[in-house]
């Protein structure tokens, strides 16, 4: 009997942390989906300032600022995959 209770104590205790690190991950995942979300949107906003349906032509200042914007969201983006 002892050992039967010592076996569902520690099959009670897997389950918990098993429970624990899914609850972890789905926050990250739903967190990873928000970072993702703003990256692409970051990105969608420099295309269209720099690309063929851009508005007005950019001063190569500014047009340095926007790739420069679009290389920090990639680099978040590929740190949100991993």
């Amino acid at each position: 009997m002892e050992e039967n209770l010592a076996v569902l104590l520690k099959q009670a205790d897997d389950l918990r942390s098993g429970i624990a690190k899914m609850h972890n991950e789905s926050k990250m995942m739903g967190y990873n989906a928000v970072g993702i979300r703003e990256c692409a949107t970051t990105l969608q906003k420099c295309i269209k300032k720099v690309g063929n349906n851009k508005l007005a032509a950019l001063a190569a200042r500014d047009k340095r600022k926007v790739y420069a914007e679009m290389e920090e969201a990639i680099e978040q983006l590929l740190e949100f995959i991993d």
